[in-house]
């Protein structure tokens, strides 16, 4: 997130430049393709940290502009007031911070062939002096970015280029669980995440044997990006058959929000479960549920994005799934 400034001059009677061909979805601005992505789930704070790393490939033609153009809290475009964060080195001896979104916006990072850039983010903040609680409602360590990828060469835009690398730490500072996710750009109605695993009954889903759950279990986040209206869905766990077992409703996301939830609450009426604790499965010889889960969204537009990404936990390991997006269930 922290660039160089690149200041270009025209000679003066000189002909404009032809704008470029791009690749659909990239959008033509001025003499560069553009192309709008997003990280959807970002943790900063609260035994967590993120690091972002930008890397533009050995063969591109070129440098490679890379614009954060939204810094969303979970809360989305509803919340109005103080919203930053703090960065610092990988090796945590310089901390830098908070930036908001207009300290951002103003310092673009240009990476040249062969070349990378990292940022590691700490925690998120709700004053300028990052010592306030989150707001009522708000998760207190999530945040959403976006991002313009912009270049004269269509061939030389790639989501893979912007990664995500989220840490879990212990008291001390040491990573503890990590898990990566790349870009994404989608607006398909229907994610599809096969292969989740989950405690089949509430009496052993999440049963402990020291700092790990015993089965595994699912968290999920969904990200309203771009989209001038709420999103709202369904989301429903299918067998290995493809039958339905249970449905839930998704709560309204407002534009620019992002919302996390474990797909199966802890206890009865916990407000991170979307699904209810109460649920039981159909379980396997090793009392685990393994199944699908579809999650069906409808308002987003055609040009908005709508960020679905699934972790699964089970016992000290972390997976980030594989999201199918798909225009039918």
């Amino acid at each position: 997130m922290k660039g160089i400034l690149v200041i270009t001059a025209l000679a003066a009677g000189l002909p404009a430049l032809a704008a470029p061909t791009c690749n659909a979805p990239q959008v033509v601005q001025g003499n560069n393709c553009t192309l709008t992505a997003a990280l959807g789930w970002v943790i900063a704070g609260l035994g967590t940290d993120s690091v972002l790393t930008e890397y533009v490939p050995p063969n591109a033609t070129g440098p490679v502009s890379f614009q954060v153009t939204a810094l969303t809290s979970s809360l989305g475009s509803s919340y109005s007031g103080y919203f930053g964060i703090k960065i610092s080195s990988l090796d945590g001896t310089q901390t830098q911070g908070p930036f908001t979104l207009s300290d951002i916006i103003s310092d673009p990072d240009i990476i040249s062939p062969g070349q990378m850039s990292q940022t590691r983010i700490t925690q998120v903040c709700w004053d300028p002096t990052c010592t306030s609680a989150a707001p009522a409602g708000a998760m207190p360590n999530m945040f959403s970015v976006q991002f313009l990828i912009s270049t004269p060469n269509t061939a030389d835009i790639n989501l893979n280029d912007l990664q995500l690398t989220v840490r879990f730490l212990t008291a001390d500072g040491r990573v503890n669980l990590e898990t990566q996710e790349t870009a994404l750009r989608t607006n398909s109605p229907y994610s599809i995440i096969p292969g989740i695993n989950l405690g089949a009954t509430p009496a052993g889903r999440y049963v402990f044997t020291g700092a790990a759950v015993n089965l595994p279990y699912e968290g999920i986040s969904i990200s309203n990006l771009n989209n001038p209206n709420s999103v709202t869905g369904t989301a429903t766990i299918k067998d290995s058959g493809g039958a339905p077992v249970a449905t839930a409703s998704i709560p309204a996301i407002p534009p620019g929000g992002a919302v996390g939830y474990l797909v199966i609450g802890r206890t009865p009426g916990d407000p991170l479960g979307l699904f209810p604790s109460s649920t039981v499965l159909p379980a396997g010889p090793d009392g685990v549920f393994h199944g699908t889960l579809e999650i069906a969204t409808f308002g987003q537009t055609a040009n908005g994005q709508l960020i679905v990404l699934l972790q699964e936990y089970n016992g000290n390991a972390m997976l980030n799934a594989f999201v199918f997006h798909s225009s039918v269930p």
